[in-house]
This record gives C-alpha cells, structure tokens and sequence, in this order.
C-alpha cells in the first residue's frame, strides 16, 4: 500500500478510446467487488468485507477522476 506522504505522481497517456475502456473495466471491477463484500458480510466476514468496502472507495474515487477527464475531452 502507497503512503500518501511519500506518493509518487504518475503520467499515463491514453488515448479516448482506452481511457474509456479503463473506466468501463473499473466500473465492472467496482460492481464485483461491492457483490464479494456483501456476500462476506453475509458470511460474517466484517473485517475483510469492510476493507474490500476501502479499496472500492479509493478504486472510484480514481474512477471519478477519469469520468472528469473523459468528460474534459470529449
């Protein structure tokens, strides 16, 4: 896990079409993973449900991001 302190900034180029597609596979991977989380909670998996909840959280806030910048270029 990246510490936020010490995080690194990254440049990536993508062109429309495959920034479309990274956001379109994040949004699945998000959808999947907010079943698994509530099939452990069901299970009584709290602890790791609730850290599959966290990183769901930080996967679309990056999501956000790039619907933004999808949205910038369009």
């Amino acid at each position: 896990m990246l510490n936020r302190e010490k995080a690194s900034t990254y440049t990536l180029a993508l062109d429309a079409q495959e920034l479309h597609d990274v956001i379109e596979a994040a949004l699945v991977c998000e959808c999947q993973n907010a079943e698994a989380a509530r099939a452990m909670q069901r299970k009584g998996y709290d602890l790791e449900a609730q850290k599959l909840h966290c990183m769901n959280a930080r996967l679309m806030r990056v999501v956000k991001r790039m619907q933004e910048t999808e949205k910038e270029i369009a």
